[in-house]
C-alpha cells in the first residue's frame, strides 16, 4: 500500500514537471513571439489551464489515473487567432490588446467546453470521429513543422528562417535545443523511458547551472546573451481577467475569429475522443465517450471562466504515469497541486527555465508529430491516404513559409483531397449488392406446380438488382452502365422486368435523381417495366417529384412496391396476363386439383373422396402456431397467408398460396406443431385432407396414394431447388 502511494505521488510530481515546462515552452511560443509583453498572461492561461482540465479529468473521469491537460495540436489555431487580433490593433501593445486576447481565449475555452458537453449530453461521441483520418495526419504532420520552427525561434530569440542558418549566434543557440530534442528522442526509443523525460530535463537544467558557474557567467549576463529568458513583469499569476479588461475588449476583434473558435471546439472534441480509445486499450477497460464528453464540457466551462487554454485527455500522458505505477487519483491531485503551486509562485520561477529547454521541449514536439505521421504512418496508411498527409503538409509549408498565412487553409484543402479521394473510391465499390433473375428469386407467392415451373421458365424476363450503400451520382452512373451491359449481354433472352430493391440501400443522393431520370429513358427507349422497393419514404419522394414513377396504364410501367417479395409477385402476374392465365380468378374444383396429380382418371375419383371441402371467409384462421398439424390443404381459389406474430408489431406475411397450390403437408408427414399461423386474405375454397384419411387411403389405394406423394415430392424438391440457386447469388 505505502508503494502504492509513493507510485502515485512521484508520478503526479514527474508529469507535473513536465506540464509546467511544457506550459512555460508553448506560451514562450504563441505569445512571446507576438510581443513580449504577452509571455507572462501567456504563462498564466496555459498553467490555469492544466490545472483546470487536469483536476477536472482526475475528479470526475471513469478513469481514476487519467492525465487531462491543454493540447500542443491547438496551437496553431490559437495562434492565428493572438496574431489576428494583435494586428488589428496595429501591431502595437496595449492593455486593451492584452484584455482581447485574454477575452478571446476564455471565450474560445467555454465555446469548447459547451461544445463537448452538447456532443455528450445528445450522445454523438462517435460523429466526431467520421473525420478522415488522413487530414487528421495532414494537420498534425504540420503543425509538427510549425512546433520545431517555433522551438529554434524561441532558443535562438530571432526568427527561424534560411538567413539565420548563417548566423554563428544562432547556430550557438539552437544547438543545445536540437541536442536535447534529439536525446529525448532517442531515450523515447527504449523501453524502459518513462523517467527519461523528466530525468533528462532534470540533468539538463543542473548541467546549464554547472557550465554557468564554471565559466562565472551571472544569471544577467546570460538573459543578455539569450540563454535565459527576460521577464518584463514579476507577481503572480492569477487572476489572468480582471473585471476592467471589458471596457477594454475590442469585440469585434473577438467576432472575427469565429471560424478559429469553432476549428478549435472541433480539435478538441476529435482529439478527446482518439484519446479515449487509446486510454481504454492502457486501462483495458471500456470508458463512456459521453460521459467523457460531458466531464470535459463542464470543466472546460469552469476553465474558461477562469482564463485557462482549453484542455482534454492526454493518452501519451497517462501512459506515462502509468508507466512509473500512477494508478489512482491520488497521482492527478499530486499534479494539481504542484501545478497551482507554479501559478501562485508567479514569474520568479520562469526565470530560471533556460531558453534552449523551452525551445528544445517545442523541437522534440514537433518532431515525434512528424514521426508519428510522416515515417510511421507510411506503413500504416494505404498509399493514397499517405499521399493525402504529404501534399497536406507541403500546402501548410507553402502557406507558413511562402504566403505568411495559416494553417487553416491547409486544412481545408486536407478534407477537400480526402472528400475527393472517399468519393473516387467508393465509386469503385459495386452498388448492386446481388443480381439474380425471376427463376432463382421467385415471389413468396405459391401457386401450383405446373405454374410455377412455367414461371420458373420465363424467370429470365426478369432482371432483379439489390441494391446496397449510399447511392450518389458516382454511384448511380456505374449502375446505369451495368443495365447497359445487361441489355448487350441478354439479346437473346432480353429482359421485360427490372426490380430494383433498396433494402441495403443507406440513402438516395439528390445526384442520383438525374441519372435514375437516364433509366427512366432507358426503359421507355428498350421496352422494359421497372418496379422499384423497399426504400425509403425521402428517396420515393425525391423519385416522384422527378417524375419517375408512372401513375396512369401506359405500356411500360414504372411502380414502387414495398417489398421485393410484392414486386416480384407483381412481374409474374403480367408474365401470367401475357399468357393469358390469370390465377387470381381462378376457381379450381377438386377434380381439377387432383386431375393434376393422379397418374390414371381412376386416382381421381379414388382420391376425392377421402379430402373434405372447406369455404373460409376473410380473416378467419385456418389454424394458428401451436396446433397440431393432422390436415394438409389444397387451394382451390382465393388467397391465403402465412404469418408470422411478433410481439407489439403487426402480423408480418411470409408466403401467400393461390389456387392450386398446397400447404401444411410438412405437418402431416412429421407430426410436428404448427410452426406458423396461416390466415385466410379473401374468401377460399380448400380441399382437407386429414392425416387418418391420408393413412387410409395408402393402405387401400396404395398406387394412388403414391401419385399424390409423388406429387408433393415434385413441389419440395422445385421449392428446395429454386432456393439453392437463389441462395448461391449469396456466396
Amino acid at each position: 500500500m505505502q508503494s502504492s502511494y509513493i507510485a502515485n505521488i512521484v508520478s503526479g510530481a514527474l508529469i507535473a514537471l513536465v506540464n509546467i515546462s511544457v506550459a512555460v515552452s508553448v506560451a514562450a511560443l504563441l505569445f512571446a513571439q507576438t510581443d513580449q509583453r504577452l509571455m507572462v498572461p501567456g504563462i498564466a492561461i496555459l498553467l490555469i489551464g492544466t490545472l483546470v482540465t487536469g483536476l477536472g479529468g482526475t475528479l470526475f473521469s471513469g478513469y481514476k489515473a487519467v492525465v487531462c491537460s491543454p493540447r500542443n495540436g491547438l496551437i496553431p489555431v490559437f495562434a492565428v487567432i493572438v496574431s489576428s487580433i494583435y494586428v488589428s490593433f496595429g501591431s502595437e501593445y496595449s492593455i486593451s490588446v492584452q484584455a482581447t486576447i485574454i477575452v478571446a481565449i476564455m471565450v474560445t475555452t467555454t465555446f469548447a467546453g459547451l461544445f463537448l458537453l452538447l456532443l455528450g449530453r445528445l450522445k454523438l461521441g462517435n460523429l466526431v470521429r467520421y473525420i478522415p483520418y488522413p487530414v487528421t495526419g495532414g494537420f498534425f504532420a504540420g503543425i509538427g513543422y510549425i512546433f520545431i520552427q517555433g522551438g529554434l525561434t524561441v532558443a535562438s530569440g530571432r526568427d527561424a528562417n534560411l538567413d539565420a542558418i548563417t548566423d554563428l549566434q544562432f547556430i550557438q543557440l539552437v544547438t543545445p535545443a536540437v541536442a536535447l530534442a534529439l536525446c529525448l528522442i532517442i531515450a523515447k526509443m527504449f523501453r524502459d523511458s518513462h523517467l527519461a523525460l523528466p530525468g533528462i530535463l532534470l540533468l539538463s537544467v543542473l548541467l546549464f547551472y554547472g557550465v554557468l558557474a564554471a565559466a562565472g557567467i551571472s544569471r544577467e549576463q546570460a538573459a543578455e546573451n539569450g540563454l535565459l529568458p527576460i521577464i518584463e513583469s514579476a507577481g503572480t499569476l492569477a487572476p489572468v481577467f480582471h473585471w476592467e479588461y471589458l471596457q477594454e475588449v475590442k469585440w469585434i476583434a473577438i467576432w472575427e475569429q469565429l471560424g478559429g473558435i469553432v476549428v478549435v471546439a472541433l480539435l478538441c472534441s476529435m482529439m478527446l475522443l482518439l484519446d479515449v480509445s487509446g486510454i481504454e486499450l492502457l486501462a483495458k477497460k471500456e470508458l463512456n465517450p459521453d460521459h467523457e464528453l460531458e466531464v470535459m464540457g463542464y470543466t472546460n466551462v469552469v476553465n474558461g471562466m477562469l482564463g485557462g487554454f482549453p484542455g482534454v485527455h492526454d493518452a501519451s500522458d497517462t501512459a506515462l504515469v502509468d508507466s512509473l505505477g500512477g494508478k489512482d487519483r491520488l497521482m492527478g491531485i499530486v499534479n494539481s497541486l504542484l501545478v497551482a503551486a507554479a501559478i501562485l509562485a508567479g514569474t520568479k520561477f520562469m526565470e530560471l527555465v533556460p531558453t534552449f529547454l523551452l525551445g528544445g521541449l517545442l523541437i522534440y514536439v514537433g518532431l515525434e508529430f512528424l514521426i508519428d505521421w510522416l515515417w510511421k504512418a507510411r506503413d500504416e496508411l494505404p498509399l493514397s491516404d499517405y499521399v493525402v498527409v504529404i501534399l497536406i503538409l507541403i500546402l501548410i509549408l507553402i502557406l507558413v513559409v511562402i504566403i505568411f498565412s495559416d494553417i487553416l487553409q491547409g486544412v481545408t484543402f486536407g478534407f477537400f483531397m480526402a472528400t475527393t479521394l472517399f468519393v473516387v473510391n467508393y465509386s469503385k465499390l459495386s452498388v448492386i449488392k446481388i443480381e439474380t433473375n425471376g427463376s432463382d428469386h421467385a415471389s413468396n407467392v405459391d401457386r401450383d406446380l405446373e405454374t410455377r415451373e412455367l414461371l420458373n421458365k420465363e424467370g429470365h424476363r426478369i432482371l432483379i438488382m439489390v441494391l446496397q450503400g449510399f447511392i450518389f451520382f458516382g454511384t448511380a452512373d456505374k449502375l446505369i452502365t451495368a443495365i447497359r451491359n445487361r441489355i448487350m449481354e441478354l439479346k437473346g433472352s432480353k429482359f421485360d422486368f427490372l426490380v430494383l430493391d433498396f433494402h441495403h440501400v443507406s440513402q438516395l443522393d439528390t445526384s442520383a435523381i438525374v441519372t435514375f431520370s437516364k433509366l427512366a429513358q432507358l426503359s421507355d427507349r428498350i421496352a422494359f417495366h421497372i418496379v422499384i422497393s423497399s426504400a425509403d419514404e425521402k428517396s420515393i419522394k425525391q423519385l416522384v417529384k422527378h417524375g419517375f414513377f408512372t401513375f396512369d396504364d401506359q405500356p411500360l410501367e414504372r411502380h414502387y412496391k414495398e417489398q421485393l417479395d410484392t414486386a416480384v409477385d407483381w412481374c409474374e402476374q403480367r408474365i401470367l396476363s401475357d399468357l393469358n392465365l390469370n390465377d387470381e380468378e381462378q376457381n379450381l374444383k377438386l377434380h381439377d386439383v387432383l386431375g393434376r396429380i393422379a397418374f390414371e382418371e381412376t386416382d381421381v375419383n379414388l382420391l376425392s373422396d377421402f379430402f373434405v371441402v372447406e369455404n373460409r371467409k376473410a380473416g378467419e384462421y385456418l389454424f394458428k402456431e401451436g396446433d397440431s398439424g393432422e390436415s394438409l390443404y389444397f387451394v382451390g381459389s382465393g388467397t391465403v397467408v402465412v404469418v408470422l406474430k411478433i410481439p407489439r408489431q403487426a402480423e408480418q406475411i411470409l408466403r401467400k398460396y393461390k389456387a392450386g397450390a398446397i400447404l401444411g403437408e410438412m405437418a402431416i408427414y412429421t407430426g410436428a406443431n404448427r410452426t406458423t399461423s396461416v390466415r385466410i386474405e379473401s374468401d377460399a375454397c380448400l380441399y382437407r385432407l386429414d392425416k387418418e384419411k391420408l393413412e387410409e387411403m395408402s393402405r387401400r389405394f396404395p398406387a394412388s396414394t403414391a401419385a399424390l406423394n409423388t406429387y408433393i415430392v415434385k413441389v419440395l424438391s422445385e421449392r428446395l431447388g429454386r432456393a439453392n440457386r437463389n441462395l448461391s447469388r449469396y456466396i
